[in-house]
């Protein structure tokens, strides 16, 4: 089975405060329609909850939380998301689809379609935080 749970690190080659790197990554949420955007001292948590402003398409709407901690010690900034409710509804997907359809292309359909749903949210979050890394070392 796939993770749960996906944890991204990046570096921040700039010298930038603590402050600086969370209010551009609460900016760059904002822009990108997050709900429920929580920061302090080092760290900007969001919740995404069960439905959202998107479309389904969009690799936001297939988590369930995230978490961005910057480390100003070794100036690194790691973006953890979680993804119960992705793993969830497939499950969902899996048990109906097994039990409606005997053949090999029902039985294929629903891991191919979780595969390609956990891509999707891989390589978008992972864009993410380049993003949002590019931009504090790049654009600021």
């Amino acid at each position: 089975m796939f993770p749960f749970t996906y944890t991204f690190e990046r570096e921040i080659i700039k010298d930038k405060t603590s402050d600086q790197v969370i209010y551009t990554t609460r900016d760059i949420l904002q822009k990108k329609k997050v709900q429920n955007i929580l920061y302090g001292p080092n760290f900007v948590s969001f919740d995404e909850g069960l439905f959202t402003e998107r479309s389904n398409w969009h690799y936001l709407s297939l988590i369930d939380n995230g978490k961005f901690i910057y480390n100003e010690n070794n100036k690194t900034l790691t973006y953890e998301v979680k993804l119960w409710k992705l793993n969830l509804f497939s499950l969902i997907f899996l048990i109906i689809t097994m039990a409606n359809f005997k053949d090999t292309f029902g039985n294929l359909f629903p891991f191919s379609a979780l595969l390609i749903n956990h891509l999707l949210c891989y390589f978008g979050n992972r864009g993410l935080i380049k993003k949002i890394v590019h931009k504090i070392n790049y654009l600021s």
